[in-house]
């Protein structure tokens, strides 16, 4: 009983290899049979185009049998060796690009360069501008079926909520850190698991930064599930992530989440709505976090989010809605909740965002918005309104603009970003 998934895995991987061990064969006998012929045989290419048709020869190889039943065909027997070598030679590039070949279907590169231009202006502080950089380079990789190998690296400091560089300190050299490294398992009936330090976005779902910085990755476990139903498509994510670990106590911080959704698309509406519930365990913000903000008042936290989005549109022009609602349903504090609302619109090349936040003092933990957003601090509320445009290919320019108010002082901050960004 146990055998029948492993059986039948066995079969087929000894049913590929016998295929491609008869394909092999072919090919040589084909070689073999055009390098003494000394002549064009029309009936043989023929041949060659059937077996290239029905996948017994690889493009490569029908072309290289090509150009030796061509050169073949002006030589005398005198001239054997020098068809032979260029035999050798095809077959050699062939071998080579097969290996190549397989090694770029198992290994997958990619990355981006921003360069930024970043103008801040606060009530009560001094103007500042400033010239940015942002470099990030992953590799993943599939070893096996189902198996996935990640790791990344980017530009920045040791910020999880940021990796960019500032031009300063007299042309010195630039960090370069671990952005993430993980393993990833991806089972039968819709179900995959991560492990390490990992892009977020596989594993919870949020259509604003009112709570989730986009470059935080998070470490520790998570699984999610994902299938088609009735509506649409439904998933769900779970998982544990290590906020610190103290050297001197047994009570490491951590948190854990559940989140469960429906997702849906026709030919001209989509839309997707997901409740989650997140718990902190053994934490202290003030003590235990060391990325903490200071802006929360309480260490309690346990919240209820409720995010949704929904749009209408075709692929070079869509428009869509996007709002998520959070409780901190733990603190005593009356500053427990936060929310945002906005909507976004492709067009072509231009793209647009509008985002309105509120964002209360003890609503998330203030190590975990948007950075940009008034310095990532809770107890603040404002307005983002972002335009850009596709130059080419992979090539995009970008305007970002945010007017924020600190709730409690009303001290206005604004800021404008200028970016030009290359994905590789």
């Amino acid at each position: 009983m146990g055998c029948t998934k492993t059986c039948g895995s066995d079969f087929v991987t000894v049913s590929s290899k016998l295929l491609t061990t008869v394909r092999l064969l072919v090919f040589f006998v084909l070689i073999a049979v055009v390098v003494p012929a000394h002549a064009t045989n029309e009936a043989l290419l023929e041949l060659f185009k059937i077996l290239r048709a029905k996948g017994s020869l690889t493009q490569q190889e029908y072309e290289l049998l090509l150009e030796v039943a061509e050169a073949d065909g002006g030589v005398t027997a005198a001239g054997n060796r020098g068809v032979d070598q260029h035999v050798d030679e095809r077959f050699a590039t062939v071998e080579r690009d097969t290996h190549t070949t397989a090694w770029t279907q198992k290994i997958k590169i990619k990355g981006d360069l921003r360069t930024r231009y970043q103008y801040q202006n606060e009530d009560g502080k001094t103007d500042r501008s400033r010239g940015r950089i942002r470099y990030r380079l992953g590799m993943i990789a599939r070893p096996s079926d189902g198996w996935e190998v990640g790791a990344g690296l980017a530009s920045g400091g040791d910020d999880q909520r940021s990796t960019n560089q500032s031009f300063d300190e007299t042309f010195s050299t630039k960090d370069i850190n671990l952005d993430y490294a993980y393993l990833q398992y991806t089972f039968d009936q819709g179900f995959k698991a991560v492990a390490g330090k990992f892009p977020r976005r596989e594993y919870l779902w949020a259509p604003t930064d009112v709570m989730w910085d986009s470059d935080i990755n998070p470490e520790g476990f998570s699984l999610n599930y994902s299938a088609p139903n009735a509506w649409g498509r439904i998933f769900a994510n779970t998982g544990i992530w290590v906020l610190e670990e103290e050297a001197g106590s047994s009570d490491d911080p951590y948190m854990v989440y559940g989140q469960l959704g429906q997702g849906w698309q026709t030919t001209s509406w989509f839309g997707t709505v997901a409740g989650a519930i997140y718990s902190f365990s053994d934490i202290d913000f003030i003590a235990d976090i060391t990325k903490s903000a200071g802006t929360n008042t309480g260490s309690q936290l346990g919240s209820f989010n409720l995010a949704a989005e929904i749009g209408a549109g075709t692929d070079g022009r869509k428009a869509w809605l996007v709002g998520e609602f959070i409780n901190n349903y733990e603190t005593d504090s009356s500053d427990d909740v936060a929310w945002a609302l906005g909507a976004r619109f492709s067009w072509d090349k231009w793209g647009f965002k509008y985002l309105y936040a509120d964002v209360e003092a003890n609503s998330v933990p203030d190590f975990l918005p948007d950075s940009n957003r008034f310095d990532g601090l809770t107890g603040i509320r404002g307005h983002e309104l972002e335009v850009t445009y596709a130059l080419m290919k992979n090539v995009k320019l970008g305007l970002d603009f945010y007017i924020v108010e600190d709730i409690a002082t009303d001290v206005d901050q604004e800021v404008l970003q200028a970016d030009l960004t290359v994905k590789f």
